[in-house]
């Protein structure tokens, strides 16, 4: 696995309003680190430029006048973290096992369990890698939440109703809030349809990313956190909303699965339906428009199956390909610009008929993590996209996402 990781943000947040400009000029990093800020209400959000070493780290503030109102920092407030090794979290499916595991997996130790239970439906890492929302399902398979402790395993019960069944999970940028797709009992017997809700880490829903409450599915945030993007199934439509303002916008028919956002939370890629229908294999698209309309391409060609978007950058999105029908078989990975679609470069996964269906990129972009799936077999491997280097990993599993 690679050494360098990507921290995707370091908060600070204040009790008072802040006088930003000098807070930004009393913050200094040991070693130095060259990055952005910017500001979520009194919170400092500091994004590193690229992937930081493993090591320690420390965040300063020098004392001074910090406050809009003149309030004073007397003294200097520092605050140690560490960078360590990035790993993966599967999900281990054994044939003829009667439940499924989470597994974490790290370079030179041991696999270690961190949830267990007859069914993993999903999980999602935090931001800082500490915690892990695992949505699990009993034998009646209704699903629950809990909150995993990476470090120790240990875990703390989120949402457990017998009247609530959780479905998909996702958590906000800063770490705070979590959205989750639940199904309600009804009076009569059965469920309700599916709504995403915003919930706190207290286990608290707060509201429904619908307005007017309206099935949703597939929460995906903005990685500036103002944003949210879900599938709305009544009108099978992708709808982002603003988060502050309840602002809607309708990004075009989806087939399935999150959405995609570029770093700069300013375009979202979508598995979408072809425009059109013709030719005997139309494709099974990939569809990235911006939020301002200035970009809007679809991605892939006639008998082409698009799937699992991601973006590199900004600047490029990278998509699972398949083609079905005589042409040839197996998995590719496409990156392509997303200014014109251009094709920028093909990394072909898993020939025959074995089977890409998930994938990852590392924090930093330098890596991916991605699983094979032959017959019931599972085999996960981590690619270096600079040098090609594959690794098959100790445990194979579904799902595979990295951890910080």
């Amino acid at each position: 696995m690679p050494a360098p990781v990507t921290l995707r943000e370091i908060t600070l947040a204040f009790d008072r309003e802040p006088d930003r400009a000098a807070v930004e000029a009393a913050l200094a990093f040991d070693p130095p680190l060259e990055g952005t800020v910017r500001w979520r209400g009194r919170t400092l959000v500091f994004v590193p430029a690229g992937p930081l070493e493993p090591g320690e780290y420390r965040i300063r503030l020098a004392p001074g006048t910090l406050g809009r109102r003149a309030e004073p920092l007397r003294e200097p407030f520092e605050h140690r973290f560490t960078v360590r090794e990035p790993g993966v979290a599967v999900v281990q499916v054994a044939p003829g096992r009667t439940e499924e595991r989470l597994v974490e997996l790290r370079a030179g130790q041991e696999p270690r369990v961190l949830a267990r239970a007859p069914r993993i439906i999903d999980f999602a890492v935090s931001p800082d890698g500490a915690q892990v929302a695992v949505v699990t399902a009993g034998p009646d398979g209704r699903g629950s939440l809990a909150l995993v402790r990476v470090s120790d395993g240990a875990a703390a019960s989120l949402v457990f109703d017998p009247s609530i069944n959780v479905g998909g999970v996702a958590w906000s940028p800063d770490g705070a809030t979590l959205a989750v797709v639940r199904r309600d009992a009804l009076p009569g017997g059965g469920e309700g349809v599916p709504r995403a809700w915003l919930v706190r880490l207290s286990g608290e829903f707060v509201a429904t990313l619908d307005p007017e409450g309206l099935p949703s599915l597939y929460p995906s945030w903005s990685p500036d956190g103002q944003h949210l993007a879900y599938i709305s199934p009544s009108d099978a439509r992708l709808i982002v909303v603003n988060v502050a303002t309840q602002e809607r916008r309708d990004l075009g028919q989806p087939r399935g699965g999150a959405a995609a956002w570029s770093p700069d939370s300013r375009i979202v890629a979508f598995e979408s339906v072809p425009r059109t229908a013709a030719g005997a294999s139309p494709p099974q698209p990939v569809r990235v428009v911006s939020l301002d309309a200035a970009v809007d391409l679809v991605l892939g060609r006639e008998g082409e199956i698009r799937s699992a978007p991601r973006f590199l950058d900004s600047e490029t999105v990278a998509t699972l390909r398949r083609v079905i029908g005589p042409q040839r078989t197996g998995t590719d990975l496409v990156f392509e610009s997303v200014r014109d679609g251009r094709q920028l470069r093909a990394i072909n996964l898993a020939a025959g008929t074995d089977l890409v269906l998930h994938w990852d990129l590392a924090p930093g972009g330098r890596s991916i993590v991605y699983t094979v799936q032959t017959a019931q077999q599972f085999t996960t491997i981590t690619l270096d996209l600079e040098s090609g280097d594959r690794t098959p990993l100790a445990v194979g599993g579904d799902l595979p996402r990295w951890l910080p």
